[in-house]
């Protein structure tokens, strides 16, 4: 992994300086992107929220989805075990 450095994303007008490594930079990039697409559907969905509220209905906006998935990974995890476990006890039948 190489050296991190820092670099300065722009969201809703302000500066942010993330330090970041040379590996991590393409996902910070992308993350950063989606978070302005998803502030900009949010600034049109609701014209009066101030950015605060902005970036709080964002931010769970985005939480959700990444719940869901975790929820789905773990039952995916769960019928893998019990695969496995089958798999084991026909074995060694």
């Amino acid at each position: 992994m190489s050296a991190g450095h820092v670099r300065t994303l722009s969201i809703l007008g302000r500066e942010y300086a993330i330090r970041t490594t040379t590996e991590g930079e393409a996902a910070l990039q992308q993350a950063a992107m989606l978070l302005e697409e998803r502030l900009e559907e949010h600034r049109q969905r609701f014209p009066r929220a101030g950015s605060h509220e902005l970036l709080v209905l964002t931010a769970l906006n985005l939480c959700v989805p990444l719940l869901e998935q975790q929820q789905r990974l773990q039952e995916a995890e769960q019928r893998l075990q019990a695969c496995v476990a089958r798999l084991s006890a026909a074995a060694g039948a």
